[in-house]
């Protein structure tokens, strides 16, 4: 009986300790859904090739023409988004931001108002007013919503200022600017939720290293990490890949993704750590990272 009863009291105190090396679970911390960069290919306007397109996750494929201005959402690529620019003012659909953003919209056409359920706020619109309504207070945009392609649009102000989400435009060239991808021109909004856990630049770059070694080891064998002083040579793949694993950092960052260099550029997903590769060539090509995939370590170009 003694025997049973210090064995019993051994598991206890295992479980006790156990439970004490977990992390602690936070409460209440809300989930940021996966963005649609995976399989995403872009030829941009201006490039001397084929008609500039967006091949986008679904497969499907949209021309771009001339005036072309991207939209990110959260760090998700929008589909016909139609941005527009009127009188030097930036529009965007409401339709789509709403629907990213998670508020819902009510659009009368014929009238040309709206009314906007967000969280605990409504908001009233007007088409051709520059005042719009936020629970009764007037709100003045530096443009009034305009009927555009068919649909209600907004200056990029209202994310701003009634929305309280976040705006960066990119204009394709400057090399200081906020951004997602080069040399296309866009857009990015952003909102998160205040309590969304968020990777850190070091979790970031371990989640990463952590997928790049097991690539590693998949073609090449075991991993043995080489410092920055170490030489080696243009050639020797494996070595530079050692070296580069080793010492990986992020170089720059956006409202959603880390950006490590490695031989492209790799992404991390502050939300939900997936990984990507970034292809900046004629045709830019991102896509998921795959350490299991033969080729995940074969970067052409």
């Amino acid at each position: 009986m003694r025997k049973l009863l210090i064995a019993g009291i051994g598991i206890f105190l295992l479980f006790v300790v156990s439970g004490c090396a977990l992390p602690e679970k936070k409460v209440n911390e809300e989930s940021v859904a996966r963005t649609n960069m995976n399989q995403v290919q872009i030829l941009p306007y201006g490039e001397e090739s084929e008609e500039p397109y967006i091949i986008y996750d679904d497969g499907s494929k949209e021309m771009l023409n001339q005036g072309y201005i991207g939209l990110f959402i959260n760090g998700s690529i929008i589909k016909n988004a139609n941005v527009t620019t009127v009188n030097d003012r930036m529009f965007v659909p409401l339709a789509v931001i709403a629907e990213h953003l998670g508020a819902q919209l009510e659009w009368n056409d014929k009238e040309g108002t709206a009314t906007l359920e967000d969280e605990e706020n409504k908001v009233e619109v007007v088409v051709g007013n520059k005042s719009v309504k936020l629970n009764g207070q007037e709100v003045q945009l530096d443009a009034a919503p305009e009927r555009l392609h068919k649909d209600l649009f907004v200056p990029i102000s209202f994310v701003t200022q009634v929305l309280k989400g976040n705006v960066h435009y990119y204009d394709g060239t400057d090399a200081d600017a906020l951004r997602i991808v080069e040399r296309m021109p866009h857009v990015m909004i952003s909102r998160y939720p205040e309590n969304a856990a968020k990777l850190s630049q070091e979790e970031a770059v371990n989640k990463a290293r952590e997928q790049l070694i097991a690539a590693f080891e998949k073609r090449y064998g075991t991993y043995t990490p080489l410092e920055e002083n170490v030489k080696v040579e243009q050639d020797d793949d494996e070595s530079r890949l050692q070296k580069t694993i080793a010492n990986l950092t992020v170089k720059m960052e956006n409202d959603r993704y880390y950006v490590l260099p490695v031989v492209y550029d790799f992404w991390v997903d502050k939300y939900t750590g997936d990984v990507y590769t970034y292809y900046n060539g004629l045709i830019m090509d991102i896509s998921e990272f795959d350490p299991n995939d033969k080729n995940a370590l074969a970067f052409p170009g």
